[in-house]
């Protein structure tokens, strides 16, 4: 597989005004600031690590929450997307008003001018784990012994399904690659998804597969090899140049989101986002040689 680097061009786009996308002279940004924010609709770019549909099911609750808070505001609408590139860059460019971005996406893209609003938590923590896992079957059972085999992973530039595992095999003394090259000492199969990743395993595709901890099943068939330190959950983001006083309000609704509306959420709440909880991730993203500033998106990359 070739390179795969992303963010490209994003930041000629990156401070896309907001009055802009209004053509909301309609609506009073004095009385009703979210509304003329958002043009009468909040679009909310949603990443690709899930089918879209369940993505969608999960935050329509959240929606309904965001929308009935804000007058004049008509709705709040998912916007799914294929690739870890597009979901940033929908949101720094400014096509959508927010998005949930991956931990590494937002500690690579946070100088892009977008806003931090919440960090989704699960199972009563803001922060998970990647895990790499083998069939119970086969002669796996340390990292070291992946060499010469086939991992499914979920995406280049996924957190926990592509830049943590890579970073735990090459600790293991795997040649796991780095931004610029392959991985040396075994195969990598892109399955562009959590779920892929761990149904290529079952499946008998591949000899292991990483993925984020909320992925793994209550299955003995299924066995993990190792675990990462923890990772901190995804955080929902605002396009730049949002004016403070809709980022407090969207923050403040978001932190008030009551538990029925996560009923069908893998998140339990949402919390806010404290300085420095998503460094850990860069000093990742860098050791594996990705330089924020370089970045740029290959053409013709539409497989994600």
């Amino acid at each position: 597989m070739n390179r795969r680097t992303y963010l490209g061009a994003i930041a000629g786009g990156a401070t896309a005004a907001i009055g802009g996308c209004l053509g909301g002279e309609s609506i009073d940004s004095d009385d009703h600031p979210v509304a003329a924010w958002a043009d009468g609709t909040i679009e909310f770019a949603l990443p690709p690590f899930q089918d879209a549909e369940q993505l969608e099911a999960q935050y329509a609750g959240t929606f309904e929450w965001i929308a009935d808070g804000f007058d004049e505001v008509d709705s709040v609408e998912g916007t799914p997307t294929t690739s870890y590139s597009a979901v940033v860059e929908s949101v720094v460019q400014g096509h959508t008003e927010l998005a949930n971005l991956s931990p590494v996406i937002y500690a690579m893209a946070r100088d892009e001018g977008i806003h931090p609003l919440a960090i989704n938590w699960s199972h009563g923590s803001d922060a998970y784990h990647t895990y790499v896992a083998t069939r119970a079957e086969t002669d796996v059972e340390h990292l070291a012994d992946l060499e010469g085999k086939t991992v499914a992973m979920v995406d280049p530039l996924s957190t926990s399904g592509g830049l943590f595992p890579r970073y735990m095999l090459s600790e293991a003394g795997l040649d796991a690659g780095d931004v610029d090259t392959e991985a040396a000492d075994f195969d990598i199969e892109w399955s562009f998804g959590h779920d892929a990743s761990l149904q290529a395993l079952e499946n008998g595709h591949v000899d292991a597969a990483a993925y984020g901890d909320f992925q793994h099943p209550d299955d003995d068939a299924i066995v993990k090899l190792a675990e990462s330190d923890p990772i901190p959950f995804d955080p929902i983001v605002a396009k730049p140049d949002t004016p403070e006083t809709v980022r407090e309000q969207m923050t403040e609704r978001l932190l008030e989101t009551p538990d029925e509306a996560l009923e069908d959420h893998r998140v339990d709440r949402y919390g806010p986002v404290e300085p420095g909880t998503y460094d850990p991730v860069r000093d990742v993203a860098e050791e594996l040689g990705i330089e924020i500033a370089d970045l740029e998106e290959e053409d013709g990359d539409e497989s994600d």
